[in-house]
Parts: structure tokens; sequence; C-alpha cells
């Protein structure tokens, strides 16, 4: 469990760093807007909270042998999509930087193993 809450704290910590990097490349492709930085908090909290309920989904499996968690998963889903479709709906938002930090955990979970994981050299 101690695993699990340092990974979301690693995320979490990779989250505000990855968004940093984005904003600041957007500021060279598309000047300040405030829609990139909307879209980044959105796609972010939305992340963040798909991974608290993975991390529960996770937990219970361990815990209380449940082995499917479809209602979980409909429910990341579920959470993704109305992010989304938020961003699509108000101009105000952008829909790209939205977008983006669902792909987050791929980069993060990926630096974590390398991290986690030496290659041992003979």
């Amino acid at each position: 469990m101690q695993d699990l809450h340092r990974e979301l704290h690693f995320a979490m910590i990779c989250t505000v760093m990855l968004d940093v990097i984005i904003w600041v490349i957007s500021l060279f492709l598309v000047k300040f807007q405030i829609a990139v930085i909307l879209g980044l908090i959105l796609g972010s909290v939305g992340m963040i909270v798909n991974l608290f309920l993975l991390r529960k989904s996770i937990l219970n499996a361990v815990y209380f042998g449940k082995t499917k968690d479809f209602v979980g998963y409909l429910l990341r889903c579920l959470i993704a999509s109305v992010m989304i479709a938020i961003s699509l709906i108000f101009s105000y938002v952008n829909t790209v930087t939205t977008v983006l930090p669902f792909l987050y955990p791929k980069i993060i979970f990926g630096i974590l193993s390398v991290r986690s994981n030496p290659i041992k050299r003979k």
C-alpha cells in the first residue's frame, strides 16, 4: 500500500512538472492563452482523480479479493469523457491541453520503472 501511495505522490509531482513544460512550449507556439492553462488544470485534475480511483481498485483487489472492478473502470472512463467534453463545449478551455495529461501516466510510470529498476552492468 505504501508503494502505491509513493507512486501517486510521484505522479502528482511529475504532473505539475509536465504541465509547466507543456505550458512553456505553448508560449512559443500559441503565445499566452488562458485556455491552455485551464485545459492543463482540467486534464491534470481528471488524470489525478483517475489515478486515485485506480489505486482504490487495486487496493480492493488486494484486500478484498475483487478481481473485476468494471464499475471503477467505467467511472474512470466517464471522468475522462466528461473532462474532454467540457473542453469541447467551452471555448475558453483548450481541448489538446485537456487531453495531454491523460497521457502522462505512460511517461510518469515509464520514468518510475526505469528509476526503480536500475540496469546492472557487468
